[in-house]
């Protein structure tokens, strides 16, 4: 049985995907780890430092499949070191001592953060895969719902006429930015380290740099100029990029649960036949997974503050801080993943109801309006003048919860300089949603203009 959420039979779907688990889990690291070591192997064959046969040799044994796990398991308990035991496995099964020759001028911290790497990089391929689908569905929903009136809120009140359109256009707007951020990051941050004891090659002799060059670039990572032992900013970096998108998704989240309350009803999280929302209400639909996008936002956030202390690495070395990485920075990716997954679910199967929206911008019987009345009798009154004469009319509508436009007609000045059917027009809340059509067109036009270079 395990004792980690990610992994916990009961547990682990809310946490993690399948996907993402097998990107990080044992079998995946020590792989990686042993891909390491034989594109070290080859390199150093290459370059006349091992014999061609030991480098063949270690490329067929160091297959995962090949290595008795329990014993790996036992020795790094003996030995309190992760990576020794491995090394000493695979030596055991190459012929011909060729073993020898594995791991030769390396150090621990190469290997685990290279092979950390690999796995952070293919996570966050994932994780930018579902955010260009889950763009798809946003510009979709965007452009679908463009003229659908719902109440805009500010400060949790109804305020002013919007369109649905228009506020999935600005998520969709937030989360393009969201991806270009990532994509700046996987092109700066996934990098492999091979420079030996405190950076500096001296294990690999006078053909340090090419040892290095060739070694990281056929693991299929970019090559730093210098060593990150304790340049621990790329995966800082990494993670709070990572942090900013899961924020995203949950403050959308958020949004949509609020926007699902029963008294609101405005929208709904797809429903699956047979989901239990209750275990003693049987009527209840809880928004499960726009509840999720808000914990996993929180929660990667906080092993987001864990990694970035890897930064205060001292020295050449320092694993005191740098191992903090090895569960925070992998929760990072894989909560994220976790939540780009959801993500994309929850817009596949929104559920939109512009009915219960129209119907609640009624609710305030015509006071939504206010501005717009104000503005109209500023125009023949002065605007200062008409704020106060539609203050006090809008605060009496408010307290007495009666009709806006027949309490506007009810005040002399109102009623010398506006009728009624001036009155009823202006209280129309589709004739006042601004330009949200137009931020909508612009906002897709624009992910789409992005989007191009994909197709190219």
């Amino acid at each position: 049985m395990t004792c980690n959420m990610l992994d916990s039979m009961l547990y682990r779907n809310s946490f993690s995907t399948p996907e993402m688990r097998t990107i990080f889990d044992d079998t995946t690291i020590i792989q990686n780890i042993l891909d390491v070591e034989v594109a070290l192997a080859e390199t150093q064959a290459e370059l006349g430092i091992i014999p061609r046969q030991a480098a063949d040799e270690i490329r067929q044994k160091a297959r995962v499949e090949n290595l008795n796990i329990p014993r790996i398991e036992e020795g790094i308990k003996r030995m309190g070191h992760s990576l020794v035991p491995i090394l000493k496995e695979l030596e055991s099964v190459c012929d011909n001592g060729y073993g020898e020759y594995i791991h030769l001028g390396a150090t621990t911290q190469d290997i685990i953060d290279t092979a950390f790497m690999l796995s952070i990089k293919r996570g966050c391929q994932v994780i930018y895969r579902d955010m260009l689908k889950t763009e798809v569905l946003m510009i979709e929903m965007a452009e679908k719902y463009r003229d659908t009136i719902m109440a805009g809120r500010s400060h949790t009140q109804q305020a002013l006429p919007i369109t649905f359109g228009y506020k999935v256009a600005v998520w969709a707007s937030e989360h393009r930015r969201n991806i270009e951020r990532l994509e700046a990051c996987m092109e700066r941050c996934f990098v492999g380290e091979l420079s030996g004891a405190v950076g500096t090659m001296a294990g690999f002799g006078p053909q340090g740099m090419e040892v290095c060059r060739r070694t990281i670039k056929k693991v299929g990572l970019d090559v730093p100029d210098a060593a990150w032992h304790t340049s621990r900013d790329r995966i800082a970096e990494i993670c709070t990029t990572l942090t900013i998108i899961a924020y995203t998704y949950g403050k959308i989240g958020n949004e949509l649960a609020k926007l699902q309350m029963t008294e609101i009803s405005e929208v709904y999280e797809g429903f699956v036949k047979g989901s239990v929302g209750s275990s003693t209400m049987p009527h209840k639909r809880n928004p499960n997974s726009l509840e999720a996008l808000q914990m996993l936002a929180r929660l990667i956030k906080g092993n987001t503050e864990a990694a970035v202390e890897s930064m205060f690495c001292e020295h050449e070395r320092d694993g005191a801080l740098w191992k903090i990485e090895w569960k925070a920075a992998n929760e990072v990716v894989i909560l994220t993943g976790t939540a780009s997954a959801k993500a994309q679910n929850v817009f596949a199967n929104l559920k939109v109801d512009p009915v219960k929206m129209r119907a609640n911008l009624d609710i305030l019987k015509g006071l939504m309006q206010s501005e717009a009345i104000m503005l109209a009798l500023g125009e023949k009154i002065g605007k200062q003048r008409a704020h106060e004469v539609v203050y006090q009319v809008s605060m009496a509508t408010f307290e007495q919860k009666a009709d806006f436009c027949e309490m506007l007609l009810q005040d002399e000045t109102v009623a010398q300089h506006m009728t009624r059917e001036e009155i009823q027009q202006i209280l129309n809340p589709e004739g006042y949603v601004g330009l949200a059509g137009e931020v909508v067109d612009g906002v897709v036009k624009n992910v789409k203009t992005a989007r191009a270079k994909y197709a190219s």
